[in-house]
């Protein structure tokens, strides 16, 4: 990046540091390029940032410049030595607090310092106003939610079937046979093994699990049936071997954020952060490590729903997230679809007929304060998800982990740090098992 001229830098010299200034105060800024086209965007930190608005203006189809999330980019107008757009909204503002390059580090000034005469300025709407929770803790809207949207944006009309009308491919045969061994509880580990065995894709990605040095297991399996009664257990072998063939079951989207771990990597991490996460609750506490898995593993598979079923949008979604990388991809999906990609993906998995424990973990993650059914899998996926987000694994914005929900599950603050150091010396390891996976 290129930084500022001491001419500007004098005009800035005097800011002072502003400490825990109020959301409402809090300016960001967004570098923004195409080519040789080069932009600093500085908008509010509560609003989404609108890049097509931008496009407008600007006449150039602008996009982020890819960044890490724990990343910060300074809202400093001037700071890239580029022409600045500053939002509307804040040139009354009184009391504003600009981030700096150093994260959680922010500048105090006002609205009207933001136009300066030493760099060229241009000053427009940019912005929409967030709206409330993203997330509802019951289901019931949510087919008139996923009706509305289809309306809105697709010629398709709610027909009889949820999934003939989305248009997703038949759940394949051995995520079929799979479920209905699940609902035995008088099945056979012979018959899980089989139906693994039966099918190269999963049993290639079992085997290379249950050798993986993130389970290190001495000696390594030599089959499958070795794998899964030895290393994996029954629960976890049917788990993942669901989530493989039910993950192969879409094609992945063309649009990425980048930045942002590609699918498999995702998936990966969550699956792995959930099992540890339940493997360190006390036993009688303990939720089924199976299922804490699998929920890991559909965690993101709205992402694979959004890129399948509304494909022409999924692009302008992937744009918006990478300008928008403060806000939960929940803030996104209601401002283009008008519904979360994770009420598409649990209605779907209950169509399949998965663990009702799995589907409330993925349609509730992101809901704040969820007392329904299973909390216990709610309350621990969105855990997981923190945890990953605060070392910038997944697209959760870092933010605290809440110790109260942790305690809530027989989590304390050491097992939640030994999890993520555990993940955190397993990068290499997990991104190879991904690589693998995909």
């Amino acid at each position: 990046m290129a930084h500022v001229s001491a001419q500007q830098t004098l005009q800035w010299k005097d800011l002072k540091p502003y400490v825990s200034p109020p959301p409402e105060a809090r300016v960001r800024g967004v570098l923004m390029s195409r080519g040789s086209n080069r932009v600093q965007v500085i908008v509010p930190e509560l609003a989404l940032f609108d890049i097509q608005a931008l496009q407008r203006i600007t006449k150039i189809e602008l996009c982020a410049e890819p960044c890490e999330v724990a990343e910060t980019t300074s809202a400093v107008p001037g700071f890239y030595d580029v022409p600045v757009i500053v939002d509307e909204t804040l040139l009354d503002r009184n009391d504003l607090a600009l981030t700096s390059t150093v994260p959680g580090a922010y500048l105090q000034t006002n609205g009207s310092a933001l136009l300066n005469g030493y760099f060229e300025t241009r000053t427009c709407r940019l912005t929409t106003s967030l709206s409330g929770e993203q997330i509802q803790s019951s289901r019931t809207e949510d087919v008139s939610l996923i009706s509305e949207a289809l309306n809105n944006f697709t010629e398709l009309r709610i027909q009889k079937r949820l999934d003939e009308t989305l248009q997703i491919p038949p759940l394949p045969e051995s995520a079929q046979r799979i479920i209905t061994l699940q609902a035995d509880p008088n099945y056979s580990l012979g018959e899980l093994v089989g139906i693994i065995e039966t099918d190269p894709s999963i049993a290639a990605r079992i085997l290379g699990w249950a050798n993986s040095a993130f389970l290190n297991a001495n000696p390594p399996a030599k089959s499958i049936e070795d794998a899964v009664v030895r290393i994996l257990g029954a629960d976890t072998a049917m788990s993942m071997a669901l989530g493989i063939a039910i993950g192969e079951s879409l094609r992945l989207p063309r649009s990425h954020v980048g930045g942002l771990p590609p699918f498999w990597l995702d998936t990966v991490f969550c699956a792995a952060t959930m099992e540890a996460l339940a493997r360190h609750i006390p036993a009688r506490q303990r939720p089924i490590i199976g299922l804490c898995y699998l929920s890991g593993l559909l965690a993101n598979f709205g992402t694979l729903v959004l890129g399948h079923v509304f494909a022409p949008y999924f692009a302008t979604i992937c744009a918006l997230q990478e300008a928008n990388r403060h806000l939960p991809h929940t803030f996104i999906d209601q401002q283009v679809l008008q519904l979360p990609r994770e009420v598409v993906a649990s209605a779907l998995l209950e169509l399949w007929a998965l663990p009702q424990e799995v589907s409330d973990a993925v349609r509730f993650q992101y809901a704040t304060d969820y007392e329904g059914n299973n909390a216990t899998y709610v309350n621990l996926l969105s855990l997981a998800r923190k945890t990953l987000g605060a070392q910038g694994l997944n697209d959760s914005p870092p933010s605290p982990l809440d110790e109260a929900a942790a305690a809530s599950l027989g989590l304390d603050w050491e097992a939640l740090a030994g999890v993520a150091e555990l993940i955190n010396e397993s990068r290499d390891d997990l991104a190879g098992f991904a690589r693998f996976m995909g």
